[in-house]
């Protein structure tokens, strides 16, 4: 009995000591100079930073304050272009890396077309960037790269190094902010984007033109080649067809007749009215007689 219990004691020991390796050798004591690598190796995630949508009195304000010393980076843009669409999460991630600037977005239907061509904007999207001093337009390539060289040649800041935008539900995103134009009505089109159908409807002039000649040509050139070949037989054959008819059915004769018909209805009327006219003369004649015999009887 008792070799038994000191066999018991000897595996507990020997399982308990199997454990206590194991347990060792996962888990190792933590190096704080290691931890402080993986964490500098790892982007760090934030929220994004989405502009801010104004109107064209919060932008002439801007233009127009000589004591502003920071930069402000603005966005023109249509809701109906697709280029614009592009450009709108690509400065929300500008606006969230380069955060020493401001950074606004004005859309085209917000403010009339002479706010554009007096500041130079001619096309849409269209990114300035303002100071106190300077306007400067951005002409180039739509990506992040050549975004991020325009920002760091003319401001002298740098992008914010290790960071992802996360995914959020901006205003600025291209489901919640932009419009499709084709599920727009004609009255709201017209409303929102008038140059967009003059531009449609020039463009089918255009066409036109350049198609109504072609026609008019193929046109003539088959008038020339088809029309002198026609069978002009088949309108003498009708010519002929119709002058035998008027044969057959003798429109003098029948003209003679209709005027015959009509002289006498015109006599018989008339004669009519000439019985008519003689009956009431002798009823009034009587009437005037019976009226003097009676004033004689009277007298």
């Amino acid at each position: 009995m008792a070799a038994w219990l000191i066999l018991l004691l000897l595996c507990m020991a020997m399982i308990q000591s199997t454990f206590a390796s194991s347990s060792s050798s996962s888990c190792l004591p933590e190096l704080p100079s290691f931890r402080y690598n993986l964490q500098s190796q790892c982007p760090i995630s934030i929220p994004s930073n989405p502009p801010l949508q104004v109107d064209g009195n919060f932008v002439e304000g801007i233009f127009s304050d000589i004591k502003r010393t920071e930069y402000t980076s603005i966005l023109f843009y249509a809701s109906w272009c697709p280029f614009s669409r592009k450009m709108l999460p690509q400065f929300e991630i500008l606006s969230s890396t380069f955060l020493q600037v401001e950074h606004l977005v004005l859309e085209k239907s917000s403010v009339l077309p002479s706010f554009f061509s007096k500041y130079g904007i001619h096309s849409l999207p269209a990114i300035l960037l303002v100071n106190q001093t300077s306007k400067l337009r951005y002409h180039g390539p739509n990506n992040l790269l050549s975004l991020f060289e325009f920002y760091e040649r003319k401001t002298g800041f740098a992008p914010s190094s290790n960071i992802v935008i996360s995914p959020s539900t901006s205003t600025m995103s291209d489901e919640n902010s932009t419009t499709n134009l084709f599920s727009l009505s004609m009255k709201e089109t017209w409303s929102r984007e008038p140059y967009l159908l003059f531009s449609v409807l020039f463009l089918c002039l255009r066409l036109l033109l350049f198609v109504l000649p072609k026609i008019g040509s193929h046109l003539r050139a088959f008038w020339i080649s088809c029309i002198p070949h026609l069978n002009l037989q088949i309108f003498g054959e009708t010519c002929q067809m119709m002058g035998r008819v008027l044969q057959v059915i003798d429109v003098r004769r029948i003209w003679n007749k209709l005027r015959l018909c009509k002289t006498r209805t015109f006599h018989e009327k008339a004669r009519s009215a000439r019985v008519w006219a003689s009956s009431i003369t002798s009823v009034s004649l009587g009437e005037s007689s019976s009226a003097r015999s009676s004033t004689q009887s009277l007298n």
